[in-house]
């Protein structure tokens, strides 16, 4: 090998050498060098986030979602930074910071108020504190949807009902869920199941058909509800059929014809007549086809009282008294509808009471100039009964007497006098002080005994003695006042 070979094949392993260690530092320049600390190198600068946009709900938004979320454009220059919001919120301007630190460019402020406008902004931070603040946004929420009144219900009568008053109220429940609505109701009624409106935008839940309905007929009706936003709701169509015609009567249940009553109690029957001996509850049965306004009860045409409700009955406790020179009473029973409408019902009665007269009276009328009796007619001062007898002074009376045997007549002035017990009708007019004064006529059993006159008595008669002159009269009647007052 020559020298010039050897050199040749030097240079060439020099220069494979040479290539392999630059590329080896090229290398490990490339891999370590940016790892390495570097000294006096100066900073790279920082790029604070993106201002927050595209907001949504957009800005100046109406009839917004209350359901909505909130949403916006974020992000940083820098890629590598990490970006977090904080999120203000609210109803009044500027809002008030509701969420820090938030992660994402959406954000849910749970549900919102109707009909209400919203203020909001986003601040936009990076991990290098950065930030930037977005614009004010606002918006403003939907109004509240209608809810429609609720369906009609609760009907009365009852769906389907039968034997319904002529008379009769229709009701209904109405109402709406939105507490401020008010709520109108149009009333459908009428005989055929597509019932016509008879009455429309009336606030109350009842109608009164104007006339009277027919007996025995079916009638349909339903009502439709409407609010004051125009939301109307239909009920369903609802029947009822009314009572069949029933004669408008009374009939009186106590006293009964042909019985006799003992203090209010049925005794036994009676072949003729009805007796109530005592007190007595006067009652009456009542059949209508509409309401009863009133029962009233009548004793002789004089009204006893008058009931507005069952039961239909009114006490009676009368004392002794006579039609003429009999015990027999009228009791009538009048019932009057709220239509004006009237019915009675009367029966007669002989009423007794605890009283020797009645028995008295039965035989007088038998043999009536059979029994010695004396009937007096004028002017009394204090007239006294008792059971055996009677008294009075007779200032001016006229009297006659009759018996089997005797018959006789007369005249009294200023007696005292006396006889048995009254029988038949007394008539007595009262007046004066104390009524001790009475004018009239009464009939008692036996003769008429006339006392003698007394030392009282003829003083008496000395003042009510008539005088001549209109003097004499006034004076007469002032010693009649003297006298008793004294």
């Amino acid at each position: 090998m020559t020298i010039n070979d050897r050199k040749m094949n030097n240079y060439s392993l020099m220069r494979i050498s040479t290539v392999f260690v630059l590329t080896f530092m090229l290398v490990a320049t490339t891999c370590f060098i940016p790892f390495m600390p570097r000294s006096g190198a100066e900073p790279m600068d920082n790029n604070p986030p993106y201002v927050p946009s595209d907001p949504d709900p957009q800005n100046g938004s109406v009839d917004v979602s209350i359901l909505a979320n909130l949403s916006w454009v974020g992000g940083d220059p820098d890629e590598e930074d990490i970006v977090v919001y904080d999120v203000y919120f609210g109803m009044t301007s500027p809002p008030d910071l509701i969420a820090a630190n938030h992660s994402k460019t959406t954000f849910d402020p749970g549900p919102l108020n109707f009909s209400t406008m919203y203020y909001w902004k986003i601040i936009a931070r990076d991990n290098h504190n950065a930030s930037t603040e977005g614009p004010q946004w606002e918006f403003t929420t939907e109004e509240q949807p209608n809810s429609p009144p609720y369906v009609p219900s609760n009907e009365s009568p009852e769906n389907g009902s039968t034997g319904v008053a002529v008379d009769v109220m229709l009701t209904w429940e109405g109402g709406d869920p939105d507490e401020d609505d008010t709520v109108v109701y149009d009333v459908y009624f009428g005989n055929t199941s597509e019932p016509l409106l008879v009455l429309s935008n009336q606030s109350e839940t009842n109608y009164t058909p104007t006339d009277l309905l027919k007996y025995d007929t079916t009638y349909y009706w339903r009502i439709v509800a409407r609010d004051n936003h125009n939301a109307s709701t239909a009920g369903p169509l609802w029947v009822f059929s009314t009572r069949d015609e029933v004669v408008f009567t009374v009939t009186i249940t106590k006293p009964l014809e042909n019985k006799f009553y003992f203090n209010d109690v049925e005794r036994f029957d009676l072949n003729r007549n009805s007796i109530v001996y005592g007190p007595i509850t006067i009652t009456a049965d009542v059949v209508s086809g509409i309401s009863i306004a009133k029962v009233q009860f009548y004793a002789d045409g004089k009204l006893l009282g008058e009931v507005t409700q069952e039961p239909y009955e009114w006490p009676w406790r009368p004392i002794i008294q006579f039609n003429g020179t009999s015990l027999t009473r009228t009791i009538k029973v009048v019932a009057i509808d709220t239509e004006g409408n009237e019915a009675h019902d009367e029966i007669n009665i002989t009423k007794w009471r605890f009283h020797i007269l009645p028995w008295l009276l039965v035989g007088a009328a038998i043999a009536s100039r059979l029994v010695l009796h004396t009937t007096v007619t004028g002017f009394f001062y204090n007239f006294k009964e008792s059971r055996i007898s009677v008294k009075f002074y007779a200032i001016h009376a006229r009297y006659r007497t009759v018996g089997p045997f005797k018959t006789q007549r007369g005249v009294i002035n200023f007696k005292q006098c006396s006889g048995g017990f009254l029988i038949g009708p007394m008539k007595l007019s009262r007046f004066g002080p104390f009524h001790r004064f009475a004018y009239g006529s009464f009939t008692f059993i036996g003769n008429l005994n006339m006392e003698k006159l007394g030392l009282g008595q003829a003083i008496f008669s000395r003042i009510l003695q008539p005088r001549g002159g209109m003097g004499g009269t006034l004076g007469n009647v002032l010693n009649i006042v003297r006298a008793f007052q004294s």
